[in-house]
């Protein structure tokens, strides 16, 4: 009998464990399908060794329940699998040499257990030698069995009786081969599934490594000339040039303290730990410095009062929020920016809503995966995808979504537990 390659290799990258259980199931089934048969062959009169049969259903039985047992204490489930299949060989055996020997068609069986052990077992020693157990009973059974039910010496009747037996074992084997083969291709769909979306993460972030290396070696290729501008603006004399030089002149010390502010948050966003504070509080001193960055945009916020649960926000995530910010700010043009902000259960929430322009679904489906070409008034260039990305890296995740009346929602949950203040 031949598998689909899939199949096989869903088989045998199965953990031990969710074998032993698919198996012990796949046993219990077995017994409760044997038990019907013989009320059936009961009802119709058919002669059996009914103290003998009984006896091989109950050893299996109690070999299935003892193997769980096992598996509740910690028993290597390797090894359990290796009993439990040698124990429906043995039982298999018992059965056919009480019922007919090799004339039984159940006879085929044997197959089940030795195609499990090849597909379960690694290492293909076990299957072996279970393949060699079963081929030496069933030749065994040619010679050392009770005779095959009759009625009364009615070859008729022997025969249909061989028959049934025939349908009865390929159904079984049918049936037993679709759902234990059927439920192992799925766990192999599902697990290729996480593996392409592992492989994605993967390229997301070796490109956001290459990034942060080189926005590290910038960053330190500008410290110097922003010192030596600073101690040289710092230096001109402001009585010296004219008013309207003197107004640039303010204008280049404002911008230049904001460049040595972005170079001391790209350090501050390499710690991780930061002391409890009000989230509230944090929340209003944050956008109140983003203001000041940007007075030319709208900014409406709804906060709630107070300073709100102390929490410890990672300094990684505030780059993160201005890029959202900076976003929403060039999409709305002259539109205001809405802040909405909630802590619930230790969840933090919040809502940047332009209400300027919209997406696409294509651009949509791959907004923070891989960078995109930013046109405003649509916007998500790549400091979607960084943000996506740290958010992911913190435990919290990122939905952008097209408002019906215009415009975008980008809704950032994080989680954030309430602590102690220091």
């Amino acid at each position: 009998m031949l598998l689909p390659m899939s199949v096989t290799d869903a088989l045998a990258t199965s953990s031990p464990m969710h074998a032993l259980a698919r198996l012990g199931r796949l046993r219990w089934g077995a017994l409760l399908l044997a038990l019907l048969v013989l009320a059936a062959c009961a009802v119709a009169g058919v002669a059996l060794p009914w103290l003998g049969v009984l006896q091989a259903l109950l050893t299996l039985a109690l070999v299935n329940g003892v193997l769980e047992w096992g598996a509740r204490r910690g028993q290597p489930p390797q090894r359990l699998v290796r009993v439990g299949l040698l124990a429906d060989v043995v039982v298999l055996s018992e059965l056919l040499a009480l019922t007919g020997g090799a004339a039984n068609p159940m006879a085929t069986l044997y197959l089940l257990p030795v195609l499990f052990a090849a597909l379960l077992v690694p290492g293909g020693g076990f299957a072996w030698l279970l393949a060699g157990l079963a081929a030496s009973l069933y030749g065994l059974l040619f010679f050392w069995h009770l005779p095959w039910p009759t009625a009364g010496g009615d070859a008729a009747y022997a025969f249909s009786l061989h028959l049934g037996g025939m349908w009865l074992t390929f159904a079984v084997s049918a049936f037993l081969l679709a759902g234990f083969v059927s439920r192992l291709a799925q766990q192999l769909a599902e697990e290729r599934a996480a593996l392409a979306s592992a492989r994605e993460a993967l390229l997301r972030d070796e490109q956001l490594v290459a990034l942060g290396v080189q926005a590290a070696a910038a960053a330190h290729a500008l410290s110097t000339p922003l010192n030596t501008l600073t101690l040289l603006v710092d230096e001109w004399d402001p009585a010296a040039p004219a008013p309207e030089q003197a107004a640039d002149l303010n204008v280049m010390r404002t911008q230049l303290a904001t460049c040595r502010t972005a170079l001391s948050r790209l350090k501050e966003g390499a710690e991780t730990e930061a002391r409890p504070a009000g989230l509230h509080g944090l929340l209003q001193l944050r956008l109140a410095a983003w203001r000041a960055l940007r007075p030319e945009v709208a900014l409406e916020t709804t906060l709630p009062a107070g300073e709100g649960p102390a929490v410890s926000v990672p300094p990684a995530f505030w780059p993160a929020f201005y890029n959202l910010l900076n976003n929403a700010a060039e999409a709305a043009g002259t539109s205001p920016v809405v802040v909405d902000a909630a802590w619930q259960a230790g969840w933090l929430t919040l809502d940047i809503t332009n209400t300027h322009g919209s997406f696409d679904p294509a651009r949509l489906a791959r907004a923070g995966l891989t960078p995109l070409e930013s046109s405003k008034p649509a916007g998500l260039g790549l400091g979607v995808l960084l943000t996506h990305a740290t958010l992911s890296r913190l435990g919290g995740h990122l939905a952008l979504v097209n408002r019906p009346e215009g415009g975008v929602v980008a809704r950032v949950r994080l989680p954030l537990p309430e602590r102690r203040q220091e």
